[in-house]
């Protein structure tokens, strides 16, 4: 995924820029909706490209990047509530379903918590990259 955008601000190699419309967002009906205008994202400048604030850029994130964050995020989680779940199932066999969704909370609090901790170790992973500086 592509995205141009304009520097608002820069600190060390975080680039903090502000993006409007694009492409994509013109030909899309829920435009009206989403809060795609004046926001916010934060880049890395992994090539060490001299920028300045209020310079033109391109970013890039990779859409394999993209889904696998989405996973983390949403599915993982979900994951772990369907296991818990099920080994509370197993692991108690007289149980009834009360416990069983106890113990899937407890599983989904715990995908939570998994998802959060990967998200702070690779967190300057995860950015988009600083690809070139636009005229």
């Amino acid at each position: 995924m592509k995205e141009t955008g304009k520097i608002n601000k820069l600190e060390g190699d975080k680039v903090y820029l502000e993006c409007g419309d694009t492409a994509a967002c013109k030909g899309c009906s829920a435009g009206a909706f989403c809060k795609t205008k004046d926001r916010e994202i934060v880049a890395v400048n992994r090539l060490n490209i001299p920028l300045h604030s209020g310079d033109k850029i391109e970013i890039y994130l990779p859409p394999g990047r993209t889904i696998f964050s989405g996973f983390i995020v949403l599915f993982f989680p979900l994951l772990t509530f369907i296991a818990a779940f099920v080994i509370a199932g197993t692991v108690f066999p007289g149980s009834d379903e009360g416990t069983r969704a106890l113990f899937g909370v407890i599983g989904l609090a715990a995908g939570f918590g998994i998802s959060m901790l990967y998200n702070r170790i690779a967190k300057n992973r995860n950015f988009p990259e600083v690809t070139r500086k636009l005229d």
